[in-house]
């Protein structure tokens, strides 16, 4: 991950300056809000290609949208997994940021020798497993979290693009009627489905 020594160099975490570990959250807070607004426009554009699409007149003019929407599609997929990679290092220095407004505390105790005696990969992996409360950090310092990454694969003939061709389907749903432009943009983002799943997870409980 070597997430530190590119925000700080080659230092032990544990001796960064707090001042800078909180300009590199308002930074990262930053960015993540940009993205996130990011991926708001987009999904506007996608429901608007939509909205145009009930009145397209021929099968090449819904071709033509439908590859606008999955070129969209793809733009937000990848803005999507960068959120999530930055939602990651901001979890990383906010809980570094934590032990250290709390390591006049920490000091002397066996917590902070085991802290103080990894390497630095090892107690980046560390915070990078853990989710800190700054409310109650003693307690939950060792409860780790498992983050897997995700990987995006884009590409596919034109010939055999499924996505392409389902993005045709709900066009013609829109244009039927059967579909309102924003919630066909949830539909080809995948978002429906998982509306549908929380609804259904609240329903069993």
């Amino acid at each position: 991950m070597a997430i530190f020594s590119r925000f700080f160099g080659k230092k032990n975490p544990l001796d960064i300056p707090l001042p800078k570990l909180k300009e590199s959250q308002i930074k990262l807070d930053y960015q993540i809000q940009k993205i996130e607004n990011e991926i708001a426009s987009i999904d506007r554009e996608i429901a608007e290609l939509f909205e145009r699409a009930k009145k397209a007149r021929s099968k090449s003019e819904e071709l033509t949208i439908a590859t606008k929407i999955k070129t969209l599609n793809q733009r937000k997929k990848n803005l999507q997994a960068t959120h999530m990679q930055l939602n990651k290092q901001l979890m990383l220095i906010s809980n570094l940021t934590i032990i250290k407004e709390n390591e006049a505390i920490l000091k002397g105790t066996p917590t902070w020798e085991m802290l103080r005696n990894m390497s630095p990969e090892e107690l980046e992996r560390n915070l990078a497993s853990m989710q800190l409360d700054a409310q109650n950090f003693n307690e939950n310092l060792n409860q780790m979290l498992g983050i897997t990454d995700q990987t995006l694969s884009v590409g596919a003939n034109f010939e055999e693009d499924e996505e392409l061709a389902e993005i045709m389907r709900t066009i013609h749903a829109v244009k039927e009627g059967e579909l309102e432009p924003e919630t066909a943009a949830e539909k080809v983002s995948g978002e429906e489905k998982e509306k549908k799943k929380e609804w259904l997870e609240v329903e069993e409980v």
